[in-house]
């Protein structure tokens, strides 16, 4: 059975109505035939969130409350999920309700192999008057995901009912109400769908030769593998040299030449896996 961790705190106004929202969601998913794991309706720990994602490693993770650009927040005080612990929404998809957080944990996220990151860039904001209206389109996307959308689908049927949804409030004379939700629609992104912008110069150029997998180009480029092929290549170097200089005369020959310039090419071999490495943890950052 698939399993989903839903995590819905609530503490004050603004996360008792995302609380709330996420109800729906623990009912779609349980329609679905999903183990919803939920802990919500109250503040949450670190701790509890940890250990539910720990225990259920490919689970869907689901986050309805407030959030800011590094992390996810259970109560006013404790972040759940930051930038310390981002490494538990690897391998997994991950669908929030929560300002903010895809700006950094999402980008960090989504580096360290989150299958999908569905969040928001900015703040995301409602108004009473329209509540049902934003309800609607903060669970679309999961929503239509459970149907068996792509995430890309999913991002884009969600954009086109936020410009349905803020047209018909216009219509309703809400026009606060549809400038929030449009502003809402353009903070909305799904790293997966699309990629995060990213600001390192090797990143850039690996996405542009490599599409997505130049965002994970690391974990394809093990500095271990150029050390294993470039003292292979040195060994097998020098047994073939002194195979070779057995059968010769003691003067210096090409055989010679050969082998010095066998040795420079390993001695460059050793100074790019060292520039690798560099590369690669300025890549982390």
């Amino acid at each position: 059975m698939a399993v989903a961790v839903l995590v819905a705190p609530s503490f004050d106004d603004a996360s008792r109505y995302s609380y709330e929202w996420s109800r729906e969601i623990r009912q779609k998913l349980e329609e679905k035939g999903f183990n919803v794991i939920d802990i919500s309706g109250r503040e949450v720990s670190r701790s509890e969130v940890e250990e539910a994602l720990k225990q259920n490693p490919n689970a869907l993770f689901v986050f309805y409350n407030h959030g800011s650009r590094d992390c996810l927040w259970g109560s006013r005080t404790e972040k759940v999920v930051n930038l310390n612990n981002v490494k538990l929404l690897s391998n997994r998809e991950v669908y929030t309700l929560a300002c903010l957080s895809a700006e950094k944990l999402g980008v960090q996220a989504y580096k360290n192999n989150c299958l999908a990151y569905w969040g928001y860039t900015r703040e995301f904001a409602f108004s009473t008057e329209a509540i049902e209206d934003f309800k609607k389109f903060a669970n679309h996307g999961l929503i239509v995901k459970l149907e068996g959308k792509s995430w890309d689908e999913c991002l884009k049927l969600t954009k086109e009912l936020a410009e349905k949804l803020a047209n018909k409030l216009v219509g309703e004379g809400k026009y606060f109400s549809a400038v929030l939700m449009k502003e809402d629609a353009e903070a909305l992104v799904c790293y997966n769908a699309e990629m995060p912008e990213t600001k390192c110069p090797f990143r850039k150029v690996a996405v542009k030769l490599l599409g997505k997998k130049g965002w994970h180009l690391r974990d394809y480029l093990k500095k271990e593998y150029f050390e294993y092929v470039s003292e292979a290549t040195y060994v097998i170097s020098l047994i073939i040299y002194v195979a070779a200089r057995i059968q010769l005369p003691l003067n210096f020959s090409n055989i010679d030449i050969a082998f010095i310039l066998m040795t420079i090419s390993f001695l460059v071999a050793r100074a790019y896996n060292e520039y690798l490495e560099w590369v690669l943890n300025k890549w982390k950052k």
